[in-house]
C-alpha cells in the first residue's frame, strides 16, 4: 500500500518494521504484510544465487554464466522462429518494482516480442480496463473518492483485509470511520459477512454473480426517479441513455430480488440510500472481477456512476491523471482488444492494452507459438486456472526464466532462476498507480543485497547489452545512459523525464509528493474523445445473452474466492492453512462438521480441505482463498471458461460438489 515505515537495522540485519508516525500520507499505519518484512527478508528459503537447470537439477552459477546462457538461447530461438515465440508474464509484484517493470517492458519491445505479453491483469480484473474503453474511449480506471463521498458502495471487495482493489487504502478502518463521522454511509455487497461487511451500514448478502441484476435495478431506479439530467445532457450520448433504459427496464425490485435472492426491503433501502446521497463512490474487488459476470458488473458500475452524475466528480469516481506521465496531455487509449488474438484461442480477444489474455497461455505453449517464457515477480503455475495442465505445458518450454525473491511452484519447472532484490535492498520509485491522486516517492535501499540478489532493472540492462538492444527500447535514453555506471537513483532519474516534478523535487520529498494541481472534472468532458456511451453494443448483447439469471438457486453450492490477511495473492508471508467456509445447514446436508475434511469437486478437478462451519456465509455458498496451492479455487477451474469480451477466466462464482473426505 506504500505505507511510510521506519526500518530498524543492526548492520545488514533488518530487525523491525513499524509505521512512521510523521509520514504525511499514511500517518504511522502499516499492516501485517509490511511488519512481516524482516522475517521474509532473512528467511532461509529466500533466493540468493542465480541457478540454471542441468541434468534435471537447478544448480548455482554466476551471473555472467546465467545471463550469457539466456541470451544465447534467445538468439537461437529468434534465428529459427522469430522473436514472437518469446513471451513474458508479469505478476502482481511487477508494478511494485517500477524501475524493473519499465526496463523489462522496454527490453521486450526492443526485442520485438511484446505481442506475447501477459500479466496478472487478466487473472484479476481485465474488465476494469475494457469497460472504460467501451464507455469513454480511454483506458483509465477510476478510484472512489473516499475523502468526500456521502455513500460508498463496495461490491465484492474485502477492504479491511485487502486494503482496496482499484485504490491503495492504508488504514482502511480509519477511512470507514471518517466516512461515518462526516455523515456518510457504507454498503457492502458480498455473499460473505466479510471483515469489511461487519463495519457496513447495510450488508447486501446476494447470490454470487448476480451483481449485474442488483446494479440494473439501481440504474433503473435512478433513471425513473432522480437522474442527474444536467450531467447526462451535457456529457452522455442521448441514444445510449435510451438504450440503457430499455436494457434495465425489466429489473424492477421484484425481479432483482428474485434473481439476487435478497429481501425486497433490503433492495428498497439500498435504492433509497443511493437516491438521497446524490453522488456515489463505488469500488469492486475480486469477488466480482473473478466471476462470470465480471465485465457486466463493471459496465453497470460505470452506468450507475454516470446516471448519478458521479463520474469524474468530487464525492464520486475520480481519475488519477498520472505522475510519471501527464494523462491530460495524452490519454491512454486504443482498442487493443481489436488486434489479432491468440492463434490457439481464436475465441478470446487480446485485452484492451494489447496484452494476451492469460487464459490463452497454456494453449499457446502447447501449440508451439510460445517456446520461451520470462516470469517476473509472479507465479502462474499457482495463480492460473487448471494449474496442473499449465505446469505440464511449462515443462514443454525450451526456456523458462523466473525472476523472483522466493521459491515458487513455477520455479519447480524453470530452466533459469534469477534472484531479485526486495524492497529493503533496492531504491524504489513508489508511483502511486493505484492511488486517487498523482503521488511519487523515492525510497532508498536500507541494507545491501544478500548473496547475489540483483535489481530487476540491472538484469534486463545486462540482457539488453548482450542482445545489442537500447535500454527502455529508447535510443535517446540509451544514449544518455551510455558509458555510465548505473545505479538505482540514476535509473529513477531517467524515468522522471516527463513527470510532473523533477528528480530533485522527488528525491528531496522525504514523505513523497502528492500533486493536486488537477481537480476532479479534468477528464470529463473536455479531454474525452467523445461523449460517454452508457450502452455499448458489445455489453448490451452480452447482458441479454447472459440473462443474469444464469446463477440460480437450484444450481447447488456455489464457490466464491476470498482474501486472507497473510497473503498478497499467491505470495504468502505467514502462511495459514486454507479452509472451506460453509453455512451450518449446508454442512449438515453434506455430512461434514466443523474441523473435519471435505472434498470439493468440479468437472475440472478436486481437492480436500479442512472445514470451517460459519453462519458468516450465505446458505448455498462456499468459499476458498485463491492461490494457496494445497487446496484452492485454481485447481477446480479451467482456462477454457473465460469471458469472451475481456478474456478473464472464471475463478469465482461457479458450482461445486462438496462431500465428506
Amino acid at each position: 500500500m506504500g505505507c511510510g515505515t521506519l526500518v530498524e537495522i543492526e548492520g545488514d540485519q533488518v530487525v523491525k518494521v513499524a509505521g512512521d508516525p510523521d509520514d504525511t500520507t499514511t500517518l504511522g499505519y502499516t499492516c501485517s504484510k509490511g511488519r512481516a518484512g524482516p522475517e521474509f527478508h532473512h528467511a532461509s528459503y529466500r533466493l540468493v544465487v542465480p541457478q540454471v537447470r542441468r541434468d534435471a537439477e537447478l544448480v548455482a552459477v554466476g551471473w555472467d554464466e546465467a545471463l550469457d546462457d539466456i541470451a544465447a538461447r534467445m538468439q537461437a530461438l529468434i534465428a529459427e522462429y522469430g522473436p514472437g515465440v518469446i513471451a513474458n508474464y508479469v505478476g502482481t509484484g511487477g508494478p511494485i518494482d517500477p524501475a524493473g517493470y519499465a526496463m523489462a517492458h522496454g527490453f521486450f519491445r526492443a526485442l520485438g516480442s511484446s505481442d506475447q505479453s501477459y500479466s496478472a491483469l487478466s487473472v484479476d480484473c481485465s474488465g476494469k480496463a475494457l469497460v472504460p474503453q467501451l464507455v469513454a474511449g480511454v483506458q483509465l480506471m477510476f478510484q472512489p473518492d473516499l475523502e468526500h463521498t456521502k455513500l460508498f458502495l463496495a461490491f465484492g471487495v474485502n477492504t479491511v483485509v485487502s486494503h482496496g482493489h482499484g485504490v491503495m487504502m492504508a488504514n482502511p478502518i480509519t477511512h470507514l470511520r471518517s466516512l461515518r463521522d462526516r455523515g456518510g454511509r457504507f454498503v457492502v455487497v458480498d455473499p460473505r459477512l466479510s471483515e469489511t461487511a461487519r463495519h457496513a451500514d447495510l450488508h447486501v448478502q446476494l447470490r454470487p454473480g448476480t451483481d449485474p441484476a442488483l446494479l440494473a435495478f439501481l440504474v433503473r431506479h435512478i433513471l425513473s426517479t432522480t437522474p442527474d439530467t444536467t450531467y447526462l445532457d451535457k456529457y452522455v450520448d442521448a441514444a445510449s441513455v435510451d438504450r440503457l433504459r430499455a436494457v434495465v427496464a425489466p429489473f424492477d425490485v421484484l425481479h432483482a430480488a428474485a434473481i439476487c435472492g435478497v429481501e425486497i426491503e433490503t433492495l428498497e433501502r439500498l435504492a433509497d440510500m443511493v437516491t438521497t446521497s446524490g453522488r456515489v463512490a463505488i469500488e469492486t474487488g475480486t469477488g466480482t472481477t473473478l466471476n462470470p459476470a465480471s465485465t457486466l458488473t463493471e459496465w453497470l458500475v460505470w452506468s450507475l456512476s454516470a446516471v448519478t452524475g458521479s463520474l469524474d466528480r468530487v464525492g464520486g469516481a475520480t481519475f488519477n491523471p498520472g505522475f510519471l506521465r501527464r494523462f491530460e496531455d495524452g490519454l491512454p487509449s486504443g482498442r487493443g482488444d481489436l488486434a489479432p488474438g491468440p492463434l490457439s484461442r481464436p475465441d478470446l480477444p487480446r485485452i484492451v492494452n494489447g496484452e494476451m489474455p492469460c487464459a490463452a497461455l497454456v494453449g499457446e505453449i502447447e501449440a508451439g507459438y510460445v517456446r520461451a517464457l520470462f516470469v517476473r515477480a509472479g507465479n502462474p503455475a499457482l495463480a492460473f486456472p487448471d494449474s496442473a495442465r499449465l505446469r505440464r505445458a511449462l515443462r514443454m518450454l525450451e526456456m523458462l526464466v523466473v525472476i523472483d525473491v522466493r521459491p515458487t511452484e513455477t520455479i519447480e519447472v524453470a530452466t533459469h532462476v534469477l534472484p531479485m532484490t526486495d524492497h529493503f535492498e533496492r531504491g524504489d520509485l513508489l508511483t502511486g498507480y493505484l492511488q486517487a491522486k498523482p503521488f511519487m516517492r523515492y525510497c532508498p535501499p536500507v541494507v545491501s543485497p544478500i548473496g547475489e540478489r540483483r535489481q530487476q532493472w540491472w538484469m534486463f540492462a545486462e540482457l539488453s547489452r548482450r542482445m545489442g538492444l537500447p535500454l527502455f527500447a529508447s535510443a535517446r535514453r540509451d544514449a544518455a545512459l551510455s558509458g555510465l555506471e548505473l545505479d538505482d537513483e540514476m535509473i529513477a532519474e531517467s524515468m522522471l523525464g516527463q513527470a510532473r516534478h523533477s528528480w530533485r523535487e522527488v528525491r528531496e520529498a522525504r514523505y513523497g509528493m502528492v500533486d493536486e494541481s488537477l481537480e476532479p472534472g479534468w477528464l470529463i468532458p473536455d479531454r474525452l474523445p467523445r461523449r460517454l456511451d452508457l450502452a455499448p453494443p458489445e455489453l448490451v448483447a452480452e447482458f441479454r445473452r447472459a440473462a443474469v439469471a444464469s446463477v440460480r438457486a437450484d444450481m447447488g453450492l456455489i464457490m466464491i474466492n476470498r482474501r486472507t490477511a497473510d497473503r498478497y495473492n499467491s505470495l504468502s508471508l505467514r502462511s495459514e492453512p486454507s479452509a472451506l467456509e460453509i453455512h451450518p445447514l449446508d454442512a449438515a446436508e453434506c455430512g461434514i462438521a466443523d474441523g473435519g475434511l471435505a472434498t470439493i469437486s468440479t468437472a475440472m478437478g478436486s481437492c480436500s480441505v479442512a472445514v470451517r462451519v460459519t453462519d458468516r456465509i450465505r446458505r448455498g455458498v462456499v468459499s476458498l482463498p485463491h492461490g494457496i496451492g494445497a487446496a484452492d479455487v485454481n485447481q477446480l477451474t479451467s482456462s477454457a471458461e473465460a469471458d469472451s469480451l475481456s478474456g478473464m477466466p472464471v475463478l469465482s462464482g461457479f458450482p461445486v460438489t462438496v462431500t465428506a473426505a
